[in-house]
């Protein structure tokens, strides 16, 4: 049986059999299939010798495979979850914004929400540290500095709850790991405008 359109129709049985050809190509060929002597066995081989040839590539996947895929999957939907909540508070309405350069190079940015009580840091053009240090945030009040978080080493945005009216934002070195309280000097403080 001819098809229009295609030159040898027997040549699709292949793709055919591993699910190759969709749409106007597999309803052609399928019409073809229903009246072909020969089609209809090539394909039954065709598709069986694709699963034996699946079979013989197949793996046994590292024990620790499951574990690693849905500690990505949750990790890809808390980031998904922060980035919603950095969205919300960088268009809240009280938003306020303060920038700065800090001493060790570079520059400072804080979006804050008192509504929220939080805010969104980024740094831009920080140096590098050594793998001994960390760039501390502090959330700093009357009572002193609160830690509200690490900046991590890749250029990306740090949500940080716990804002209080009156807080100015300050930056630190500190060891890796972070401190419970500020062990130098800060190298940039952001005071939010009133």
């Amino acid at each position: 049986m001819r098809i229009p359109g295609f030159r040898n129709p027997h040549a699709l049985a292949g793709a055919y059999a591993i699910d190759a050809i969709e749409g106007a190509e597999r309803a052609r060929f399928e019409r073809h299939l229903a009246s072909c002597p020969t089609c209809p066995a090539e394909v039954r081989g065709l598709a069986a010798t694709a699963a034996q040839l699946g079979l013989a590539a197949a793996a046994t996947p590292p024990p620790d495979l499951k574990g690693r895929v849905l500690a990505d999957v949750t990790a890809l939907s808390g980031a998904r979850g922060a980035d919603a909540e950095i969205a919300a508070l960088l268009s809240a309405p009280d938003a306020l914004v303060a920038s700065a350069a800090t001493s060790a190079g570079g520059t400072a940015t804080v979006v804050a929400s008192l509504g929220a009580a939080a805010m969104v840091f980024t740094g831009a053009g920080l140096p590098a540290l050594p793998p001994t240090s960390v760039y501390e945030l502090w959330f700093i009040g009357a009572g002193g500095a609160r830690p509200a978080g690490l900046v991590p080493l890749t250029p990306a945005p740090v949500l940080a709850a716990g804002l209080a009216g009156g807080d100015a934002i300050g930056v630190t070195v500190e060891p890796a790991g972070g401190s419970p309280a500020p062990t130098s000097t800060p190298i940039v403080v952001l005071i939010l405008p009133a």
